[in-house]
């Protein structure tokens, strides 16, 4: 691998017909790849999203594109009845196709990310010889529901339980990132990505802690740019702004170094 202008796009999105919820954002595959090719970047990661875009678009998308996308199916444990139903419908998906990356949206899906349900299909998961790295979406507040636990304490709980399993935090606890940084410090087996939070704070305080994070934090942070949520190459610009003056070595870390290392372990 080499250093800077590499870069591996932790979080994507793209919908079979380009369309991304009630925006006006363009989340077809030939945006993706054009701005892919602006941005100098080699490789992102799309994700599904159960009850949105299905697993089968994302795994065909990237079997398009093996050198320069790789999949992440997605699992709604709430849409089983119970935990034993939850942990065989993740056996079941877990059977059909390889992926190196499996996504919970508790907030999307309407969950508590600790619920009995989510508990067992990540039983499930930690039970494989070689399971997906689970990309879970870690702004869990959503209307009408309530957590066990709050944010960083679920983190917390999550990634102490299942040290089998590798834990990629997107968005990295939101507004909590520094807290969640502190919560995951001795789990080796977590990794923050930046990716939404770092562009919508970036005129906040939290700026400032995404800055002294990736000095010190630097191998255990990934960049990702939510497309098309934001732009691929806005959100390279804001990384740019925020770091400008740090290690060259650190940013190819938080760039791509990191991911590369975690997903490529997982498709050798």
């Amino acid at each position: 691998m080499t250093d800077n202008p590499f870069r591996f796009d932790s979080l994507t999105h793209v919908t079979p017909d380009g369309r991304w919820f009630h925006t006006a954002h363009d989340a077809g595959e030939a945006r993706l790849l054009c701005e892919m090719d602006e941005a100098g970047v080699a490789r992102a990661v799309v994700v599904a999203l159960a009850g949105h875009i299905e697993n089968d678009f994302v795994l065909s998308l990237c079997a398009r594109h093996p050198d320069r996308l790789a999949p992440g199916a997605s699992f709604n444990p709430a849409a089983y009845a119970n935990p034993a139903a939850a942990r065989q419908g993740l056996a079941a998906l877990l059977a059909s196709a390889a992926f190196p990356a499996l996504k919970l949206h508790p907030r999307l899906n309407r969950y508590d990310p600790l619920d009995p349900r989510a508990l067992a299909a990540l039983d499930e998961l930690a039970a494989c010889p070689r399971p997906p790295a689970v990309w879970l979406d870690t702004l869990f507040y959503y209307r009408g529901g309530a957590l066990s636990k709050p944010v960083v304490d679920t983190i917390h709980t999550l990634v102490c339980k299942y040290p089998a399993l590798t834990f990629v935090l997107l968005h990295g606890g939101g507004s909590w990132l520094l807290q969640t940084a502190e919560a995951i410090r001795d789990c080796e087996n977590a990794y923050l990505d930046l990716s939404l939070t770092l562009p919508r704070y970036r005129h906040a305080s939290l700026a400032a802690d995404a800055r002294a994070l990736v000095g010190l934090f630097d191998r255990r942070l990934l960049f990702g740019s939510d497309f098309p949520e934001y732009g691929i190459g806005e959100a390279q610009r804001i990384f740019a702004e925020l770091t400008a003056g740090l290690p060259e070595e650190k940013l190819a870390n938080v760039l791509g170094r990191n991911l590369a290392r975690l997903l490529d372990s997982r498709t050798a």
